[in-house]
């Protein structure tokens, strides 16, 4: 089943939208790597640290992960609006930029944020529509991207702690 047909389903039955996904984590031995099995296929990304945070630099660090999501959620959206108001998307970049001090991770200072103070998606695009139409779909994958939203702070993340014996 392509876009369309999987779009005209949803619009007649939005409960065919429901999906829930899953991504196992694993810890490996070799500095901070992490092996990351996710979806039917199965795919898996070791994501691990740079050297001088104990890792091994064979993957990308979670941080990372976090501004390819970004980028990569606003180019599989915009792809999904584009099709829905027939545009075509010549050309598209993402450049996910966030600030962050290692500091706050540590606990050396309790009034910094843990995570990225500032994040900061730069998009470029070149597409067969006018500039007006062009920003119109723009704002729509900007208030409907998953990952921005969730980054917002929409879903809570609710931890839940398990001890093995």
């Amino acid at each position: 089943m392509g876009f369309k047909e999987t779009y005209e389903a949803i619009k007649a039955d939005i409960e065919k939208g429901e999906k829930n996904f899953n991504v196992k984590c694993e810890m490996l031995n070799n500095g901070l790597q992490c092996r990351t099995t996710m979806g039917a296929k199965p795919h898996e990304i070791i994501i691990d640290a740079p050297a001088g945070l104990d890792g091994t630099d064979e993957g990308p660090s979670p941080l990372l992960a976090i501004l390819s999501s970004i980028g990569a959620c606003i180019i599989a959206v915009t792809r999904f609006w584009a099709k829905i108001m027939d545009i075509e998307i010549e050309e598209m970049t993402v450049h996910s930029r966030g600030h962050i001090n290692l500091a706050a991770i540590f606990g050396l200072d309790e009034d910094m944020l843990p995570g990225y103070d500032k994040l900061e998606p730069v998009v470029r695009v070149k597409a067969n529509a006018p500039k007006e139409k062009v920003e119109e779909m723009m704002e729509k994958v900007f208030t409907h991207c998953p990952v921005i939203t969730n980054f917002g702070g929409a879903s809570p993340i609710q931890p839940k702690l398990q001890i093995r014996d």
